[in-house]
């Protein structure tokens, strides 16, 4: 027989076991239960359980809506929605069995330095996609999608928690006039009592993507009444460039829209959309990250030029600092050095906003270098009696000086 207390928010206080799972430790608290770590014993299998507020005995008609909305949710099967295991009460409360993940909520995630890249962030927005579509092609609308009902795995999988408020679309057994869902990803057809579908769905999406790319939630922190106010009626502060590439940017204002016919009318036009701007990006980031390559080998073909250059003018140092030259830039901009691996397989880790600045800093040496190579041409070029000695002159001091000016500061563009 279940050791349940009769509050589990006492310090230390812990079921010993729920239905015939064993209870191991608290792993959360939200508003709707509490969530255990636990062991199947009879399947030898670790697993999460969550125990619900809500009472049978204080809401009766809650039991059958409960078990029916839990069964069906329960069969959804993809990836990046949490898998059901069993469902049952403990002293007319009503607790669901799921998989135990590992890793942290989204929020969390992101805190920790997850997904700095835009691609990286794109790939979670389309994995939510994923699974809110196959929820939907199954009847079942989540109705309060947020950051704290998203978790990301140590592999970097998205799955989507918490389908305990969703209702069916089909479902005649929903309570009218119940405000269900978070305020901040809440879609104006909520708060209004409007009809709701897989469109709403698609709003809350969009929202948690806005926070995923900026840290914050559209409308920021308010109370209530001014919250669902800018719900309503207000549009988002825009996007900058340093947040999103205009094509996200174009897929969130489109999921944001007021009305649920001008948004996505489901989440896999959105998945394409995105996947659509994954692909432009890449190709963007691919051109500037050639052209920066490119420069990488100009540069080594001005730095080789000038060696020879130095060598048959009679320069003992040349050697030495042409080597010093290449170490410097193969130590600041390795990863543009020529290499087997094919560019695409490392283009899509790489930052855009990186690249362009490496790019923009390798222009700048290679110009620094072909200044140097042209003042070292016009040296060589001069009358015999106006040479440079062979222990360097104040001519190819000069010349030294110059480019060491142009292009001797630390450069902090790294890959």
């Amino acid at each position: 027989m279940s050791d349940y207390p009769g509050d589990d928010r006492a310090p230390g206080s812990l079921p010993k076991s729920i239905g015939r799972y064993r209870i191991t430790e608290r792993i959360g608290r939200g508003a709707m239960g509490v969530v255990y770590a636990a062991v199947d014993e009879q399947l030898d299998r670790r697993v999460a359980v969550k125990l619900m507020l809500a009472d049978f005995d204080q809401a009766p008609d809650m039991r059958q809506r409960f078990y029916r909305e839990a069964r069906i949710t329960g069969q959804l099967a993809h990836r990046n929605i949490v898998t059901v295991f069993d469902l049952g009460e403990e002293r007319n409360r009503p607790y669901i069995v799921m998989e135990l993940l590992e890793g942290l909520p989204l929020a969390d995630h992101l805190q920790a330095g997850g997904a700095r890249s835009i691609y990286e962030k794109i790939d979670l927005m389309m994995q939510v996609c994923e699974g809110l579509q196959n929820a939907h092609r199954c009847g079942v609308i989540h109705r309060d999608l947020k950051p704290s009902n998203l978790f990301v795995q140590k592999d970097g999988g998205v799955k989507i928690l918490d389908f305990g408020v969703a209702r069916l679309t089909a479902s005649n057994l929903t309570a009218s006039g119940f405000l269900v869902g978070t305020p901040e990803y809440m879609s104006p057809e909520q708060p209004q009592g409007r009809p709701v579908d897989s469109r709403s769905d698609v709003y809350s999406a969009a929202s948690v993507f806005y926070f995923i790319l900026t840290g914050r939630s559209p409308f920021g922190a308010r109370d209530l009444l001014k919250m669902l106010d800018a719900i309503l009626y207000e549009n988002p502060p825009p996007l900058t460039a340093d947040e999103a590439p205009e094509a996200v940017q174009r897929v969130l204002m489109k999921g944001l829209a007021k009305a649920p016919n001008e948004r996505y009318q489901q989440c896999a036009d959105m998945l394409e959309d995105l996947a659509r701007a994954r692909r432009s990006l890449q190709g963007s980031i691919l051109r500037t990250l050639q052209a920066a390559c490119e420069r990488y080998t100009d540069i080594l073909s001005i730095i080789e030029e000038r060696r020879a250059l130095g060598r048959a003018m009679g320069l003992r140092d040349i050697d030495s600092r042409c080597d010093a030259d290449l170490a410097r830039l193969k130590s600041r901009f390795s990863a543009y050095a020529p290499s087997p691996t094919p560019m695409p397989a490392t283009s899509d880790r790489l930052d855009r906003s990186v690249v362009q600045a490496a790019l923009e800093a390798l222009q700048l040496r290679h110009n620094a270098e072909r200044a140097a190579l042209a003042a070292m041409r016009e040296e060589a070029t001069r009358p015999r009696e106006k040479a440079p000695t062979r222990s360097s002159g104040a001519g190819m001091s000069r010349i030294v000086a110059f480019w060491r000016n142009r292009f001797g500061g630390d450069d902090k563009s790294r890959s």
